[in-house]
């Protein structure tokens, strides 16, 4: 049995994710909630508002830790894979000049 892993495409979708992630690093959760607590000040509304976006917010962070380990996942098994063809092509060099 044997394979053929498109190294290229690796690298590519590490850099994919990796850009994800940095969106949803820096995307503004919190941001489009504060017009409630504006709006209705010491309210429960207003209170329930900066929970639901707390943890929206900080869930959105996860995700975007999540992704930027994907990315790196996928860059270390390109660098994997290079290195293993480099070595393989190493020995094949060496054998056949003996």
């Amino acid at each position: 049995m044997s394979f053929t892993v498109d190294i290229a495409a690796l690298d590519t979708a590490a850099a994919e994710l990796d850009a994800v992630a940095a969106n949803l690093r820096a995307a503004d959760v919190a941001g489009p909630f504060a017009p409630i607590g504006e709006a209705l000040p010491g309210t429960q509304t207003a209170e329930a508002a900066v929970w639901v976006s707390t943890r929206i917010g900080a869930a959105v962070q996860v995700m975007g830790d999540q992704v930027a380990a994907m990315s790196a996942s996928a860059s270390g098994t390109a660098a994997s894979y290079r290195a293993s063809d480099a070595a393989v092509g190493e020995r094949f060099c060496s054998v056949g000049s003996s």
